[in-house]
């Protein structure tokens, strides 16, 4: 007997399988760990520099880039 046919034939059957196995999902996926998704910080900042009569690569080798590198080596 193919599983189509029988499908058709026990729908009380089908139908308690079907339920059976979502109910059972369900379960599964509610007692899941959370270790697959662990908190973590993003941090983020903005700082803005002024140097009145430098260019935007004046600025960006003489103040950011320092900045830059200074931030990088801080500890977590």
């Amino acid at each position: 007997m193919l599983p189509s046919q029988f499908a058709i034939e026990k729908k009380i059957i089908s139908w308690m399988l079907v339920l059976i196995l979502g109910v059972g999902g369900m379960a599964a996926f509610f007692s899941l760990g959370q270790l697959e998704d662990p908190i973590f910080t993003i941090k983020k900042g903005v700082i803005v520099t002024q140097y009145p009569g430098a260019t935007a690569d004046e600025v960006e080798l003489e103040v950011t880039d320092r900045i830059e590198k200074a931030i990088q080596e801080l500890p977590e």
